[in-house]
């Protein structure tokens, strides 16, 4: 495949026409419009620079000295930006509904099991870990639910609107739980499902004030939530 030729199909993948090739080039329009149709074979080297920069490729790339780029439209690319903007806990619930999605997507896809407690954290009961599950249940077979031990269910509104009363959430038992991560926790005898702070609890519903703790308190985490599952 020539220059022109790669450059052409890039920019056809990409659903960019010849104009918005020669904005985002910043190369003038006669010089763009002659390599398009193939009319210059041989174009300097800061042309093929600017080129690639809007096709968002490599020069070696589209001199044929590499594999070919992946190919991606300009909502995907718009899909990646995003993503890569969000925080940890962000990233963390587009994996959650990127997982269901895809199940749901494509139903021959691997089933693991995990216990489920069926009592509710954030309902005032105690260790959810101190009886043997009463059930297990079957989750998606991702490298993110591998990760997770145990299900349990949320109860109540105080972390709206990530979790929900009746979710269901993934818990990986002996990860570490900073600052900012949510977690399972039982205070002085009470389960919750709440994000960890410095010296405190704290619900993501801001109804709720955050629950302070010391060294007179019983304090026990019980895991890290992975993420949000589909209701069973």
């Amino acid at each position: 495949m020539t220059f022109n030729e790669y450059i052409n199909r890039r920019r056809k993948d990409l659903g960019m026409t010849v104009d918005e090739l020669v904005e985002r080039s910043g190369l003038p329009k006669g010089t763009v419009s002659k390599i398009t149709a193939g009319i210059n074979s041989n174009p300097k080297l800061t042309t093929i620079e600017a080129l690639c920069r809007a096709l968002m490729i490599s020069v070696d790339d589209a001199m044929g000295l590499a594999p070919a780029a992946s190919i991606f439209s300009f909502s995907e690319i718009d899909h990646i930006n995003k993503y890569r903007s969000l925080d940890k806990y962000g990233k963390s619930v587009m994996d959650s509904i990127l997982d269901i999605e895809y199940q749901r997507c494509n139903p021959t896809l691997k089933m693991l099991t995990r216990p489920f407690y069926s009592i509710s954290v954030s309902a005032g009961f105690g260790n959810p870990l101190d009886e043997p599950p009463e059930e297990e249940i079957e989750i998606p077979d991702t490298p993110e639910n591998r990760r997770g031990d145990y299900v349990v269910r949320v109860s109540g509104s105080s972390m709206t609107p990530a979790f929900k009363d009746g979710d269901l959430v993934l818990v990986e038992k002996n990860a570490r739980v900073d600052e900012g991560d949510i977690g399972i926790f039982v205070l002085n005898g009470e389960s919750f499902i709440k994000k960890q702070g410095v010296g405190e609890l704290i619900s993501l519903n801001p109804e709720y004030p955050p629950r302070p703790y010391g060294q007179t308190d019983s304090i026990l985490c019980c895991g890290k939530v992975i993420c949000k599952l589909k209701k069973h």
